[in-house]
């Protein structure tokens, strides 16, 4: 099972470096000539590039913050030397700036900056500037203050002028852009300081107006005055809320007397009254004296009479002043509630109006703050406007400076010819020796199927070349066929006699007597392979050619052998004997079997033991047999043969076969234990030589690289 699993992924490509310096070698003309071609086309094209040349000048960086800083966030140029020469830069990269040195220098009347030929056409200031901007370019000199200015030219005196202006062009442009700056800040910081003091009087004005809609003169006093306010009446409210309550228990106790005298003077606010207290005093007086005359005379003396009266009087006046105490307590109860009402209303009023008056304040307070901040930004620009107006009243300073002009070149810095035709070879060369090797990895499936066969230790026993052959022997023997129009193809007759050897050396502890010859798929030229083969051992020694292709045999009609005639189904099935089925080959020493009328079940009659039997007793008559089996990816009879067979032979067609057929073919064989002898290649293209004059190939390519 692991032999298995190996055979199955060991499917690495590898390619011999003797194979690729063959290959080289065999190609050597062909890669020098494509080679010499494109060198010679790098080479021309770099010859007839436009000769372009080089002028620089060096520029020297202001050391200080230029003009066009503001103070703090005004500032549109950052600090720093580095983000300085990087604005510096990029004022030199702009459109606008290049511009104006085309339009000093009328550079779009020179050849080289008008544009020609068919295409879209733009202005001709649009298109000179385009073309400058690419053919110039600006450079930090590293650890200093300058600027490297480089242009290219078509024409020295050009390059050299251009460069000499960019310079000054960029001081005076600079210089502009710095006044145009400071002007316009001044003018954004007028018209801001013109909006502040319309912005700063409009709220005031608000203010003032809300002050007179309102009536607020002191806003803190009349909160306090509210505050103090609702004090007091909390505090009446409290009063007056202890004088309500005990109103009520005094109506509520009024509320439960019957209506006797007794009763009434158990309230205690008419009970505390001093009349009360006074009339009881005198009733009690006046009770004690009627007392006193009821003992000493009878109820019809006028003592008894007038001490009667005087108590009845008391007692008329005692209800009489209870009456009055018990509507005062009524009509105090509701005095007490509509105050007490009263009261609460007013708290409620005083309460909106004190919140009206914190509205009031905090609506103040943000008037004020608004004209606070307006009048501080108000400030801060004129202060601005101020430092503004100084700056571009300051002395014009000499912050540039030229360090070296630009001199015309002498020669021209490109193409670089030598470079160019250097590179040109190279990539010639190298693109050549790819462009093959790619090209023969991948029409080449020979090197690819020896590669697979060299992973599974396989061996290859020839490369049998494609024959052309002419229409009146298509059907013939090829090995016969060619004797008998009298070609002489030595690379056939060579493959043949090589695959020959390699069976004979091949002896794996046995003697290859029968051998089996199959194919990877149909039509692969399995049938001329072994005719070809048996021909070449009938040379030899006895020879037995048999058709075990029992679906589609083609040995019999290849020999003109009639069908009718007994072949090895009539030996198997007993209908004939086994000299009847041997049919001999005219021009040829070899004996040949055909295949016999085809059975419904050509795998049974191959497996039956009369056929291991019949290939036993082969060995006893011939030296060598040489069997044809059907292609072995289609069926399983070419592995029911080899079961019994000495050596099994696998026949590819280089052209029509592919890596995955070869490996089915090799993996089904392996499986089965087969005797493998190797692999023939057929239908080789280009097949120059037998192995032995590749091998000699190989050998002289070791001689020239000096390895042998």
């Amino acid at each position: 099972m692991e032999n298995n699993r190996e055979f199955t992924i060991k499917q690495e490509r590898s390619l011999d470096i003797f194979d690729i310096l063959t290959f080289f070698w065999r190609k050597k003309y062909r890669i020098i000539i494509t080679a010499a071609l494109m060198a010679s086309l790098g080479a021309y094209y770099v010859l007839h590039l436009p000769k372009m040349y080089v002028a620089s000048s060096i520029l020297l960086l202001s050391a200080k913050d230029s003009g066009l800083t503001l103070p703090t966030s005004l500032s549109s140029i950052t600090s720093g030397e580095d983000s300085r020469q990087d604005t510096y830069i990029e004022f030199m990269r702009s459109r606008q700036f290049v511009q104006t040195v085309v339009e000093d220098l009328a550079l779009y009347n020179l050849h080289e900056y008008q544009q020609v030929g068919e295409g879209h056409f733009v202005s001709e200031k649009d298109y000179a500037t385009d073309k400058l901007l690419k053919r110039f370019s600006v450079t930090k000199l590293s650890n200093t203050d300058m600027l490297k200015i480089t242009v290219e030219s078509s024409t020295p005196s050009s390059a050299a002028e251009i460069a000499n202006h960019i310079g000054p062009a960029f001081f005076a442009y600079y210089a502009l852009m710095n006044r145009q700056k400071a002007d316009s800040k001044s003018q954004w910081l007028n018209n801001q300081l013109n909006e502040l003091k319309t912005s700063l009087s409009e709220s005031e004005e608000r203010l003032l107006a809300f002050l007179r809609n309102n009536e607020l003169v002191d806003v803190a006093s009349q909160v306090d005055l509210a505050k103090s306010e609702i004090a007091g009446l909390i505090e009446q409210k409290i009063q007056l809320d202890r004088a309500v309550a005990e109103s009520n228990g005094s109506m509520l106790q009024l509320a439960t007397i019957s209506g006797g005298l007794q009763d009434y003077l158990q309230i205690p606010a008419i009970q505390s009254n001093p009349l009360i207290r006074d009339l009881r005093i005198r009733r009690g007086q006046q009770q004690l004296l009627m007392d006193g005359i009821a003992k000493r005379y009878l109820h019809k003396h006028p003592k008894y009479i007038a001490a009667k009266a005087g108590l009845e009087a008391i007692d008329s006046e005692f209800t009489m002043l209870i009456n009055q105490l018990v509507n005062g307590l009524r009509s105090n109860n509701q005095t007490l509630k509509t105050r007490q009402h009263e009261i609460l209303e007013q708290i409620q009023q005083t309460k909106v109006r004190h919140a009206n008056l914190g509205k009031h304040s905090m609506q103040i307070s943000r008037m004020q703050r608004e004209i606070e901040s307006t009048q501080h930004l108000y400030e801060m620009f004129l202060s601005r406007l101020q430092e503004t107006e100084i700056l571009k009243d300051l002395d014009d300073r000499n912050d540039f400076a030229i360090v070296d002009s630009a001199s015309e070149p002498t020669f021209p810095a490109k193409p670089r010819v030598v470079m160019g035709i250097a590179l040109a070879i190279i990539f010639s060369s190298v693109f050549s020796f790819g462009f093959w090797l790619i090209l023969h990895l991948i029409s080449d499936k020979y090197t690819r199927f020896k590669s697979i066969l060299s992973n599974v230790d396989v061996p290859i026993l020839s490369l049998v070349p494609r024959i052309k052959r002419k229409k009146g022997v298509k059907n013939k023997p090829l090995a016969l066929s060619l004797q008998s129009e009298g070609e002489r193809n030595f690379q056939y007759f060579e493959a043949i006699r090589s695959l020959r050897t390699g069976v004979l050396v091949k002896n794996n502890q046995r003697k290859n007597a029968v051998i089996a010859v199959t194919s990877i798929g149909e039509q692969d030229g399995k049938s001329e392979i072994s005719s070809s083969l048996a021909d070449s051992f009938s040379r030899m020694e006895k020879t037995l050619l048999i058709d075990v292709d029992l679906r589609q045999p083609a040995i019999g009609p290849m020999f003109d052998i009639d069908p009718k005639l007994p072949g090895l189904t009539s030996f198997l099935g007993k209908k004939s004997s086994f000299t009847q089925c041997i049919h001999s080959v005219h021009s040829s020493p070899l004996m040949l079997m055909p295949s016999g009328p085809i059975p419904t079940d050509p795998l049974a009659y191959i497996s039956k033991p009369r056929f291991a039997a019949f290939l036993h007793k082969l060995r006893n008559y011939y030296e060598r047999v040489v069997i044809e089996t059907p292609p072995i990816n289609t069926v399983s009879d070419a592995i029911a043969v080899g079961k019994f067979v000495d050596g099994v032979i696998i026949v590819c067609d280089v052209e029509k076969n592919e890596s995955a057929d070869l490996l089915l073919a090799l993996q089904r064989v392996h499986e089965a234990e087969l005797p493998v002898l190797g692999v023939v290649f057929n239908r080789v293209k280009d097949l120059r030589s037998s192995m032995h004059k590749r091998q000699s190939m190989v050998t002289r390519v070791k001689r020239a690289m000096g390895l042998g």
